[in-house]
């Protein structure tokens, strides 16, 4: 009875410390971005895309709410229509990885590496008619990577900041502008 409780405790401390010692240098939003993405990939691997609730990933994953509130009942219902044709690339690539086998960390900690690019001010070449730099701000963004290859990133997530929710996970490049695909583009 006391090697049960044992093996139990260990267990947990263990889960403990490796959840902390992942997140030690993040912020209490980097942890929360986190827990979406974790929660999300929990609720939606392995399932049939149609058997998943839009309700629910609006509700508890994916951030649409000014899609929601768009008062033309018309275009409401086709960006609505999109969201799970759209989500299927991110479902696809969980799938297909494993949910045991992909993680994520805030994109700050690529600064070393190509896919933070459209996020570095010194590096951008790309300049507004005024003049000024652009880029993309950091701070709500993740890098999605297989566990065995964290040095390689394989996409980038946008979380929206109050909400903590998914915003996008597909970063769009058209002629050397680099922009996340939102919904309310669509």
């Amino acid at each position: 009875m006391k090697l049960k409780y044992f093996i139990i405790s260990v267990f947990f401390i263990n889960i403990s410390y490796s959840q902390s010692n992942k997140s030690k240098d993040w912020t209490n939003d980097e942890t929360a971005y986190y827990n979406t993405f974790e929660n999300l990939a929990r609720y939606t691997y392995k399932k049939d895309i149609d058997s998943i609730s839009k309700d629910t990933l609006i509700e508890k994953y994916i951030y649409f709410d000014y899609v929601l509130k768009d008062t033309v009942q018309e275009r409401k219902q086709k960006r609505i229509k999109k969201l799970i044709p759209l989500f299927s690339y991110f479902k696809k690539t969980l799938d297909s990885l494993g949910i045991d086998n992909i993680d994520a960390k805030p994109i700050r900690f690529y600064k070393n590496h190509k896919i933070y690019e459209p996020f570095d001010e010194d590096k951008t070449q790309l300049k507004t008619v005024g003049g000024k730099k652009m880029y993309t701000e950091d701070v709500n963004v993740f890098a999605y990577f297989r566990k065995e290859e964290p040095e390689n990133p394989l996409g980038t997530l946008l979380f929206e900041p109050k909400t903590h929710k998914l915003l996008s996970w597909v970063l769009i490049n058209q002629g050397g502008y680099r922009y996340f695909l939102l919904f309310n583009i669509l």
